[in-house]
């Protein structure tokens, strides 16, 4: 009942962002300006106070937890690509869809699923684990979205990141929160006070803006869009199975297990959307993939929760 409250909430956030676009409220050179914000403001706000519930009791643990994550988070990718060579992904759309193969919407969707199902001590074990998710989101896909946009505007150069493009907010605030913690650097209240109320506008934003894409892409679109289908239940389904497998080589506690599993199975990262905004035809793919995942996802993340014994 609580996971379907919460999927619920962001469902009810999206047909909001819908109802705006249809209104002519907000449009797409309004939800490029708010993703914009939202990945270079309020996101790293969320990083750098994820930290505040994180607690030194065992750093031994932790630092195992983070180390699984850091492999994870290498292998992934190289799966990624084998799958969209598989799928036969167009390459102009070839780094969105790895993107929505490798990044899962823990921060949106996960964190609130993982604590209702496991407590607040959930929280802290999945943070640690997706904090490789940060840097490599804010390096590496920023990197394919630029890529897929040359390729389409039919860009013969190689595409290399620049290291100017590679330093930005996120990857600040992901770098400043690794130090925070391991250096166990004491911040003041207020800190985490204010970094959090600006980040607390992120969920219920970033569902509005994909709504809000939603409603700018035809239902024939949506149809035509043929890749999202396979991606489903690779994203849904094969993702976390893979995760589950890879956990029990660093863990024998079935909690952790299954709170790095289910955050592995959530749907598209919101952020997939936020990060494609400014390339037009890589954020209307990312953007379907994002709520056509979230829809499956109520029926998939209870049946996980399942077969895991949780709830």
């Amino acid at each position: 009942m609580i996971i379907a409250s919460t999927m619920c909430k962001l469902l009810v956030a999206m047909l909001i962002g819908f109802y705006l676009f249809r209104k002519g409220i907000l449009n797409t050179e309004v939800n490029a300006k708010l993703s914009a914000m939202i990945v270079q403001i309020t996101c790293p706000c969320i990083i750098l106070n994820s930290i505040s519930t994180v607690s030194h009791d065992d750093p031994q643990m932790i630092l195992k937890l983070f180390l699984a994550g850091v492999v994870m988070y290498m292998i992934f990718p190289i799966l990624a690509r084998i799958l969209t060579k598989i799928m036969r992904v167009p390459a102009y759309l070839r780094g969105t869809y790895m993107c929505m193969f490798i990044f899962s919407n823990n921060s949106f969707i996960g964190y609130p699923v993982v604590q209702a199902l496991f407590g607040d001590s959930a929280i802290f074990y999945i943070t640690i684990f997706n904090m490789p998710f940060n840097i490599l989101f804010f390096t590496l896909a920023m990197h394919y979205f630029q890529k897929d946009a040359a390729i389409e505007a039919h860009n013969t150069e190689k595409h290399k990141p620049q290291l100017r493009s590679l330093i930005n907010n996120g990857i600040i605030a992901s770098v400043a929160a690794l130090v925070i913690y391991f250096a166990n650097i004491p911040m003041p209240d207020i800190f985490y006070t204010c970094v959090g109320f600006i980040g607390n506008i992120t969920t219920p934003l970033s569902m509005i803006i994909i709504g809000s894409s939603m409603a700018a892409a035809s239902f024939k679109e949506i149809r035509t869009e043929k890749g999202i289908w396979p991606m489903l239940p690779i994203r849904l389904g094969l993702m976390p199975l893979i995760v589950w497998a890879f956990m029990h080589l660093w863990t024998s506690d079935p909690t952790i297990i299954s709170i790095c599993t289910i955050g592995a199975g959530m749907p598209v990262a919101a952020l997939v959307a936020m990060g494609s905004a400014p390339y037009p035809r890589q954020n209307k793919t990312a953007s379907i993939g994002v709520v056509i995942s979230t829809l499956c996802s109520l029926i998939t993340i209870p049946i996980m929760a399942a077969l895991l014994g949780a709830g």
